[in-house]
C-alpha cells in the first residue's frame, strides 16, 4: 500500500499474517516470517521480476499481482521483510490459493516447510513494530511472563 505523507503518526504498510504454523519449530528461531513483519520485496518467477514497497493498493493490490502470477503459472516467489528498522529475513514459497478466504484470494506456502503458510494484511507501521516486540517478548506461544509461572 501507498505509505501515504499526511500527518498520520504511522503509515500503512503491507505485513505478514501467518496462517498455517510449522511443522518443525523453525518460526522460533527468527529464520521464518512471523505476523507483524513488514514486507519491503516481492520477487516473482521468472517473467514477473520484482514489486518493492510501497505496494500500490495494499493487500488487494498484491493479491491482484498474484493472481496474475498464478494464473501465468509463475508460482514461486521470494519475499523479503523487514522486523524494526534494519532487521531482515526471507522466504522461499509457492503461491497457491486460500479458499478459505475466498475467490482470488492467495496465500504463499512455504517451500521448505509446506505446512507453513503466510498471507498479507495491511496495518500501521507502529502496529506492526508492536507486533514484533510481543512476538520477541514471548516463548513457545506463551507471553513471556506467563512461561515463568506455569
Amino acid at each position: 500500500m501507498e505509505r501515504s505523507n499526511s500527518s498520520e503518526a504511522s503509515p500503512t504498510v503491507l505485513s505478514i499474517e501467518c496462517l498455517r504454523g510449522s511443522s518443525t519449530g523453525d518460526e522460533w528461531t527468527g529464520d521464518m516470517l512471523q505476523t507483524g513483519d513488514i514486507v519491503e520485496d516481492l520477487r516473482i518467477g521468472t517473467s514477473f521480476g520484482s514489486v518493492s514497497a510501497p505496494f500500490k493498493g495494499g493487500k488487494s493490490g498484491v493479491q491482484k499481482i498474484l493472481h496474475s502470477a498464478y494464473k501465468a503459472k509463475q508460482t514461486s516467489i521470494v519475499v523479503r521483510v523487514r522486523r524494526g528498522t534494519d532487521e531482515f529475513a526471507e522466504l522461499q514459497a509457492c503461491i497457491v490459493p486460500n479458499e478459505s478466504a475466498g475467490r482470488k484470494q492467495y496465500m504463499l506456502r512455504s517451500i521448505g516447510d509446506p505446512n507453513y503458510a503466510v498471507g498479507f494484511f495491511d496495518r500501521t507501521e507502529a502496529g506492526c513494530l508492536d507486533l514484533q516486540g510481543n512476538e520477541r517478548l514471548s516463548l513457545f506461544g506463551w507471553p513471556l511472563w506467563l512461561t515463568f509461572i506455569i
